[in-house]
């Protein structure tokens, strides 16, 4: 599923490329993908893009916002004359749009078209007043992040060490809980707890002030990385303008099972907690 990383790539894209546009109808290839009052947005304009944790909110002009959670297979890609010539689309997207995993159509003045794509149709778009925006769900109780881009304020080290000392359960779907931390999945948790050499079977709880501090720089490390080089580009995800990721090119245990540790030359091994797979080096993860 899309992270902090790969989202943000995401809004950065509609935000160069979005904004400013009106949007002249939206059409709807599958009903459920939509909840809300089309007309409400019919004819408005796009003033920016916000992303809290995973989520991304569309806000527009006329107090209304399109709030979106594009789960693990969602995908947003523009076409206008805006892109720039030789953009590579990936594979992932198709080799035409729309297709059959396009699901909602969003058409825009100047000739543009933003395309939602969704093959395993997990995802959901809202239209609401944008005062209400934080009444939903998923935003009303998602938890602190730590590179917030939309005027939150971002986790600190002893906000985390508290999340990290109220839980008594393992480390690693702890850091997976969008409600205490906004933005981590499977993907950065892995990674971030083998930078820090964690085992991910540790109690929270029972993590040392020092291995708290670890873990928050290695979560920063990861992310930063995965900021970097535009996200993780395992599944189905890409960017606004449908360019594949790189950071699946820079896993540091995520996928390897087999492989041999660089550190320490043990094979890192694969489990599965909370119902999600966990690689980590148990040669050098404690």
């Amino acid at each position: 599923m899309p992270e902090l990383p790969e989202v943000e790539t995401i809004r950065l894209g509609l935000q160069k490329y979005l904004v400013g546009h009106t949007i002249e109808e939206i059409e709807i290839l599958l009903p459920k993908m939509v909840v809300g009052e089309v007309q409400r947005v019919t004819g408005t304009k796009v003033k920016r893009i916000q992303r809290y944790g995973k989520g991304l909110v569309i806000e527009l002009d006329n107090n209304y916002s399109i709030a979106i959670h594009i789960k693990m297979t969602g995908q947003f890609i523009y076409k206008g004359t805006r892109v720039p010539k030789g953009t590579k689309v990936s594979e992932k997207v198709g080799r035409e749009l729309p297709n059959s995993a396009t699901h909602v159509i969003f058409h825009l003045d100047k000739g543009a078209i933003l395309y939602y794509n969704d093959i395993r149709q997990f995802g959901w778009i809202k239209i609401v007043k944008t005062a209400d925006v934080f009444g939903l769900p998923f935003f009303k109780e998602l938890g602190p992040e730590l590179f917030p881009s939309s005027g939150q304020e971002p986790l600190t080290q002893e906000q985390f060490q508290g999340i990290l000392k109220a839980s008594k359960g393992p480390i690693k779907p702890l850091l997976m809980d969008q409600k205490k931390i906004g933005g981590i999945g499977n993907i950065y948790a892995n990674d971030a707890l083998y930078v820090a050499k964690i085992d991910p079977k540790r109690k929270a709880h029972l993590l040392s002030e020092q291995e708290s501090e670890a873990l928050f720089e290695a979560l920063k490390q990861v992310l930063t990385k995965g900021l970097e080089v535009g996200g993780a580009s395992e599944w189905q995800y890409v960017n606004a303008l449908g360019v594949a990721g790189n950071y699946q090119n820079f896993f540091q245990v995520y996928g390897k099972q087999g492989k041999k540790c660089p550190r320490c030359g043990e094979a890192i091994k694969k489990i599965v907690m909370a119902g999600r797979g966990t690689f980590y080096c148990p040669g050098c993860q404690k």
